[in-house]
C-alpha cells in the first residue's frame, strides 16, 4: 500500500473519532437538576366549576386523510345559550343543553377512571353509565378542557373506533 494512501485512511478515520469525543463532552456538561417539582395537582379539582361549550368538531378515522371538521353550529348559534356542564364537589353533574344531540345524559354523578391518572369521565345516569376520553388533564387553573367520545362499530373484541367527537368546554368564571 502506498505510504501516502496509509495517511490519507487514518487521517479518515481521525474524524469521526474527534466528532464523537466533542459530542460526548457536550452532553456530559448538563446542568445538575436541582430543588423538588412539588405536590401532584389534584385533577379532581380541576374539573370542578361550570364549563360552557365553545367548540365541537368531528374526526372521521375511516378518511385517509383523517380530516377533522369544525361542525360547532350543531351546538352553538347566536341568541341561543351554548350547553353547559358543571362538575360538583359531591361527584354530581348537571347539564344545561337547549340544542345539539344530548350526548351526556340529564345529569346524575361523575368520577374519572382512575383519580391519580385519569384517561376516562364517567358519567354516570339513573339508567347508564356514559365512558369518555379526556382529550386534557385540567387543573384547577386551567380555562379550557376537551372531552372526546370514540364512537365504534363492531361487536366484543372486534370494536373498531369509527369516529371521534371532541367537545372542547371553557371554564366560565364563578
Amino acid at each position: 500500500m502506498n505510504p501516502r494512501n496509509r495517511i490519507d485512511m487514518k487521517r479518515h478515520s481521525f474524524l469521526p473519532i474527534m466528532a464523537l469525543a466533542i459530542l460526548a463532552t457536550i452532553a456530559g456538561c448538563k446542568p445538575q437538576i436541582e430543588g423538588e417539582l412539588g405536590e401532584p395537582v389534584d385533577k379532581r379539582a380541576g374539573f370542578l366549576g361550570t364549563w360552557e361549550l365553545s367548540a365541537f368538531s368531528q374526526q372521521d378515522l375511516n378518511n385517509p386523510v383523517k380530516e377533522t371538521r369544525d361542525l360547532s353550529a350543531l351546538y352553538i348559534q347566536e341568541g341561543i345559550t351554548p350547553m353547559r356542564m358543571t362538575f360538583n364537589g359531591d361527584d354530581s353533574y348537571s347539564i344545561e343543553q337547549e340544542m345539539g344531540r344530548a350526548y351526556f345524559g340529564e345529569g346524575g354523578m361523575w368520577a374519572f377512571d382512575d383519580p391519580a391518572f385519569p384517561t376516562f369521565l364517567l358519567l354516570m345516569g339513573a339508567s347508564d353509565t356514559l365512558q369518555y376520553n379526556l382529550g386534557t388533564t385540567v387543573r384547577p387553573y386551567d380555562d379550557q378542557m376537551a372531552i372526546e367520545y370514540r364512537r365504534t362499530c363492531g361487536e366484543g373484541g372486534a370494536l373498531v373506533e369509527t369516529v371521534i367527537y371532541t367537545f372542547t368546554f371553557n371554564r366560565i368564571p364563578q
